[in-house]
């Protein structure tokens, strides 16, 4: 409790908590009198760059659940790696990041979260660092078990949350002092919203993946790397195919599923465009680049000119074994992940990414708009 003290003697005795009306914007809910302590129940999120802003997203359930045992399990907790999303991510405890198993993806932070805020203009709530949240967790458990609240502490930024009451607290943002106008914290702006626990919070947890996977289909995008008229990546728009397939299972089959008679449909993007301007195109389409309409002549340049490329024979090859190779690693890795797996395999491909296609042993061939086996390699 000594870091909670010392937090709390740090504070002066003008702070906002004193003014009268810094709960004024709040409405104040009536309590239970009570004196038990429940410890926090946490959540675990990782933490996704979106249109260039951190957007923190909870795990599903039962990841959750396993990252909470794995973390709980002893002292060599943090050397554990825990497969989560249906085994598509990794989760390094250590270093507390998540990796994709199948596809080149930024790393992102992983936390175990038991305290958020959210100021006015925030669409979500943000969880505090987990050592801070720590301190939060003592502060509330001192000022539950003594019933003396208005309990204040300063987090590493310097600053200031108000515990009122548990519905009420409080984050004011760190102010550099009283201006020449005499201008005080609670004149700067609505302080944020505080809350303990992700039960409390308003955000969509799912229930998980079933473990079983039925059947394994390679989507193979077609020309440049976007793959809708929102020009997301094929991840993205796999991840939406995925969604649909999960949703459909819920609706349609739901009573199969809960008897266990079959399990989910798994989505794995072929990506063959990153590796084909890779191999140095790039560089010499640069050269005989014009600079006028820039914008243009790179949209160009890194789309349409895919075409092309597959009526080239030299380039035509370079992606046809791009994606074969790419198939192959794929699903050997996805047998190293997944040894129990007896399900069949597909392969959906758009526009250019339909026409031929080399998967394991053996070859496929566009015949009358569907696959159809034509030789064993």
């Amino acid at each position: 409790m000594s870091s909670v003290e010392s937090h709390q003697e740090q504070l002066s005795q003008s702070d906002p908590s004193s003014s009268s009306n810094s709960c004024s914007s709040f409405e104040l809910i009536d309590m239970d009198a009570g004196s038990l302590y429940e410890p926090v129940s946490p959540h675990w999120f990782y933490c996704k760059i979106i249109d260039s802003k951190e957007t923190w997203i909870p795990f599903n359930s039962e990841d959750s659940q396993l990252l909470e045992e794995a973390y709980s399990s002893g002292k060599d907790c943090n050397g554990r790696v825990v497969p989560t999303d249906g085994g598509r991510y990794d989760v390094h405890l250590r270093e507390r990041m998540r990796y994709a198993v199948y596809w080149d993806e930024l790393a992102s932070e992983v936390r175990r979260c038991t305290w958020f805020y959210k100021g006015d203009k925030d669409n979500k709530y943000v969880p505090y660092s987990e050592s801070f949240s720590q301190v939060l967790e003592e502060t509330y458990m001192l000022a539950v078990t003594l019933d003396e609240w208005k309990k204040k502490l300063e987090s590493p930024n310097r600053e200031i949350i108000i515990l009122h009451n548990p519905k009420l607290m409080v984050h004011y943002q760190p102010v550099a002092g009283s201006d020449e106008w005499g201008s005080t914290p609670t004149e700067q702006g609505r302080p944020r919203t505080v809350k303990r626990g992700v039960e409390n919070i308003s955000v969509d947890i799912h229930c998980g993946e079933p473990l079983q996977i039925d059947h394994l289909i390679f989507v193979v995008h077609g020309i440049g790397p976007a793959c809708d008229l929102r020009f997301r990546s094929i991840v993205q728009c796999v991840n939406d195919f995925r969604s649909v397939s999960l949703n459909l299972i819920q609706t349609h089959f739901k009573k199969a599923q809960e008897n266990q008679q079959i399990g989910r449909v798994e989505f794995l993007p072929v990506n063959w465009h990153s590796p084909l301007h890779s191999t140095g195109v790039d560089v010499d389409l640069q050269r005989i680049t014009l600079p006028s309409i820039n914008r243009l002549r790179h949209f160009t340049n890194d789309t349409i000119l895919d075409v092309f490329f597959y009526n080239s024979p030299t380039y035509c090859q370079t992606i046809v074994d791009t994606v074969a190779s790419e198939m192959n690693r794929i699903y050997t890795l996805f047998l190293q992940r997944n040894p129990d797996f007896k399900g069949g395999v597909s392969i959906a491909g758009h526009s250019l990414g339909f026409p031929k296609y080399c998967y394991g042993s053996r070859r496929y061939t566009n015949t009358r708009g569907r696959f159809e086996e034509t030789s064993t390699l």
